[in-house]
């Protein structure tokens, strides 16, 4: 059986899951992000649209989540929904063939943190994606 208090926690948990999810599906406009940027700094948004201009980097060295070892995987690309087109970087993986790679024109769900271009003048904003999800036609 299972203890009052666990049974609340478990409960609010599961439904504060539920509500996120409902949120995240009702999809922020790109062009919104875009607009306001300030607004979105450093917070977590969900996006869906088109890939466009899809480029995979080359293997390299150096990020703390390999420990200094190769990453493989990472991408950019912009993903473009009926309001506009914002850039999407990816981490990528520390061992090859462990991600599936975004390619153009596929329709996605992105999640992650919008951050501002410091090499940008105009300071348009970028997504650096936690999770991307392909969604069905």
């Amino acid at each position: 059986m299972i203890h009052p208090l666990l049974h609340s926690v478990l409960c609010l948990c599961l439904g504060a899951g539920l509500v996120s999810v409902a949120s995240a599906g009702d999809g922020l406009l790109i062009s919104k992000i875009l607009k306001r940027p300030a607004d979105y700094q450093a917070k977590v948004v969900t996006v869906e649209g088109r890939a466009r201009a899809v480029s995979t980097l080359p293997v390299h060295r150096g990020t703390r989540s390999c420990g200094g070892a190769n990453v493989y995987n990472s991408q950019m690309f912009a993903l473009q929904d009926k309001s506009g087109a914002i850039g999407i970087s990816t981490t990528g993986a520390c061992q090859p063939h462990v991600t599936k790679l975004v390619v153009p024109d596929e329709h996605l769900r992105v999640r992650g943190v919008v951050m501002a271009d410091q090499n940008n003048p105009k300071g348009t904003p970028l997504i650096h994606a936690q999770s991307i999800d392909r969604v069905s036609p």
